[in-house]
């Protein structure tokens, strides 16, 4: 097992509640997309909280939390990730932010994982750009109108033979 970066540390509530009080706009948008509720803090962190599975926080410099996220499975093998974070924290940490999100995404390939997945609103362009070159993950496709207000969606996946070096 590799040593995990030092801005890696494991999440507790109060870093969600934490980030979700200072949550990016786009970010707060998906939610209301995805959920079809109107961005609350309180209930984002609460919906946020309640997700089974590992969940983690990256600190900035100042051990404040800059991003928090985690995978829930959705079937055996199987994991959907979820992430927030501030824009000061996207700002000024997004390699702690790729390379702690990355390290957690390989230990989930290297063992209960065999596929990763995520998805994101079409608009957010730069959230897919940080998703293949950040983190290698593989677009697969839009899923139309699936949003609330009839939004296109992308979504991604990295599966173990990827993680192992082997042609997806």
């Amino acid at each position: 097992m590799t040593i995990a970066p030092s801005c890696l540390i494991e999440c507790r509530n109060a870093h969600i509640v934490w980030v979700c009080d200072r949550l990016r706009e786009d970010e707060a948008e998906q939610y209301e997309a995805f959920t079809g509720m109107v961005w609350n803090p309180e209930d984002g962190a609460a919906m946020f909280i309640a997700k089974p599975g590992p969940k983690f926080t990256i600190l900035d410099a100042a051990g404040l939390p800059a991003a928090v996220g985690g995978y829930e499975e959705v079937m055996r093998g199987v994991w959907q990730s979820w992430m927030c974070g501030t824009d000061e924290g996207w700002a000024t940490n997004w390699r702690s932010i790729t390379k702690g999100s990355r390290w957690v995404a390989d230990q989930l390939l290297a063992g209960a994982a065999h596929r990763l997945q995520t998805n994101c609103l079409a608009s957010r362009t730069k959230t897919m750009e940080w998703y293949e070159r950040g983190l290698g993950l593989q677009r697969e496709g839009v899923m139309r109108a699936l949003g609330v207000r009839e939004q296109d969606a992308v979504m991604f996946s990295r599966i173990r033979e990827a993680a192992n070096g082997r042609q997806q």
